[in-house]
């Protein structure tokens, strides 16, 4: 699918936070429209909660899931509140805080992935 296509695309640049799949580029995106769909999409992705359950741990380390954690809590707001910005303070802010917030998500992420490589290698 074409956001499948757009996730291989985006996926190499979340390499170095540690989750440099296309499936977790593709949740990403898709939380975009509401941070809640993030393990829906995952879910999706597997087929059920039991498969998700299972592959989760071979995608991700503990250190590469709090990464990701971290990344969903801080990266793009959802479509409600970006629109909201552009509404009360113009395209610009709204545009903006989006870049803002994804790069701080990104950087954290990664610092927290290279840091705790270090510290507690696999």
């Amino acid at each position: 699918s074409a956001l499948g296509a757009l996730g291989g695309m985006i996926a190499p640049m979340l390499r170095p936070a540690g989750f440099g799949y296309w499936q977790a580029a593709v949740a990403l995106l898709s939380g975009i429209v509401a941070k809640e769909t993030v393990v829906g999409t995952l879910g999706a992705l597997y087929g059920s909660p039991e498969a998700l359950r299972n592959v989760l741990p071979t995608l991700f380390s503990p250190v590469s899931a709090v990464s990701f954690m971290v990344m969903t809590l801080l990266y793009i707001p959802c479509v409600a509140t970006i629109a909201a910005i552009h509404q009360e303070a113009g395209g610009r802010w709204a545009v903006l805080a989006t870049a803002w917030s994804l790069f701080l998500g990104w950087i954290a992420a990664v610092v927290i992935y290279q840091a705790g490589s270090l510290l507690f290698p696999a």
